[in-house]
């Protein structure tokens, strides 16, 4: 019962962060399409590029929950197409857990950097002088929900029976 209370609020968490992500790429179609628009008229907005970056860099860490809960991510199958039952499952959570720890460690970086520049006021070097802690917490909202979605479906494998060979 726990177990897919926990399921479907991770999904409905990395369903929300592909949301924002889809969000933002109609923002980034029209701050371009604005900018086009705007050069006709030779007026200049100098943020294009650094907005436009920072939400690919949001939409990306954002939509990564949603894409591996899907099933969507890039996964190499020779091994795990070869094998059925209880192996398999050992293998998926082996991969999950080895993932979960390469990610807590970037978590933890983008963590450690969100934090420093926040009690430092450190903004970009660019006109918008746009705080970087803003666009780090986006970055580790979306690490968090990744971190969240890999840890229940590393349940979810776990306390499943195996499928027969």
């Amino acid at each position: 019962m726990i177990l897919s209370w926990l399921e479907k609020f991770a999904e409905k968490l990395s369903l929300c962060g592909a949301w924002v992500s889809a969000f933002l790429l109609v923002y980034m179609v029209c701050h371009i399409l604005v900018e086009i628009f705007s050069h006709s008229f030779r007026q200049f907005n100098y943020s294009l590029d650094e907005f436009v970056g920072y939400a690919v860099g949001a939409m990306t860490f954002l939509s990564l929950g949603h894409t591996f809960q899907k099933k969507a991510l890039i996964r190499v199958n020779i091994l795990t197409n070869s094998i059925k039952g209880l192996t398999s499952q050992i293998v998926e959570v082996l991969c999950i857990v080895f993932t979960f720890f390469i990610i807590s460690f970037f978590a933890r970086y983008v963590w450690r950097s969100l934090t420093r520049n926040f009690e430092r006021g450190t903004v970009s070097p660019t006109l918008t002088e746009t705080p970087i802690w803003m666009v780090e917490t986006v970055f580790f909202i979306g690490l968090t929900i990744f971190l969240f979605q890999m840890l229940v479906t590393a349940l979810v494998v776990i306390l499943r029976k195996p499928e027969e060979s």
